[in-house]
């Protein structure tokens, strides 16, 4: 059975919001760059991994003109979805959490960009936020430092993900977290029993991209290594990653 968050965006795709909203700027592509946003913002915390409570959804004119009387809507289902998305991932957001749209000049029309805040906190919280947030920057350093034996040279190349069944994927640095996983959420999808709904995931850290295995049920491998949960090992060209039953290759080219 589905969670709950995963039916909200099948909702969004396929049932009656798809054909309320005036707009071909869908309510899950905004709520799929939101849950990006909020997992590349976690702070790991002195409760664990914690997240901001305020998301600014910047859409171009056009687009939140069009949303018109079902903007409210729209924020409310994406902060439902927020919610879901945390729980299923043991995220805690460090407040009451808000959403808001803001119409931005910047953005074209179809787009989305997102900004996480830690708003308008208690002081003693917002000292403890500070202090996660630093910490956090230390760690995922040291995990750099843990993971890999050289320093890359030169400017980083280009990366991919790739099957045998065809699938790529590039690993673009700006995106900062790559998803792994059965669920329907995930950057990268692989439809297998095998497959945990939330198995892995790479991050990019200062220069190179981590993968972390996320406590899955059969395990992620890179080469012959079977990572713990949580634990981090960088990648690069030639890297092979084993989640499960199912291998991706970690190839370099430009497109």
């Amino acid at each position: 059975m589905l969670a709950r968050f995963e039916q909200l965006m099948e909702q969004a795709v396929e049932g009656s919001l798809r054909r309320v909203f005036p707009t071909p700027l869908q309510p899950v592509q905004i709520a799929k760059a939101a849950a990006r946003t909020m997992e590349q913002s976690q702070v790991i915390g002195v409760r664990g991994a914690e997240v901001p409570n305020h998301y600014e959804l910047h859409l171009a004119q056009a687009d939140l003109e069009r949303f018109g009387e079902y903007a409210r809507a729209l924020r409310d289902q994406v902060r439902t979805y927020l919610l879901g998305y945390a729980g299923e991932r043991d995220l805690r957001p460090v407040a009451e959490l808000q959403v808001e749209l803001i119409a931005d000049r910047e953005v074209r029309p179809g787009g989305v960009r997102v900004r996480a805040r830690f708003a308008n906190l208690a002081p003693a919280v917002q000292r403890d936020v500070e202090a996660a947030v630093e910490g956090t920057r230390r760690l995922r350093l040291a995990e750099l430092a843990a993971a890999r034996t050289a320093q890359p040279r030169g400017r980083p190349r280009q990366l991919w993900l790739a099957d045998d069944a065809g699938m790529r994927f590039g690993l673009e640095p700006p995106a900062g977290i790559v998803r792994v996983g059965r669920a329907t959420d995930n950057d990268v999808v692989i439809d297998s029993q095998h497959i945990s709904r939330y198995h892995a995931q790479l991050r990019w850290v200062a220069s190179s991209w981590l993968v972390y295995d996320l406590g899955s049920t059969n395990g992620t491998w890179v080469d012959e290594r079977r990572l713990a949960a949580n634990e981090a090992c960088a990648v690069e060209a030639g890297s092979r990653l084993r989640l499960g039953d199912h291998e991706l290759a970690v190839r370099a080219g430009e497109g």
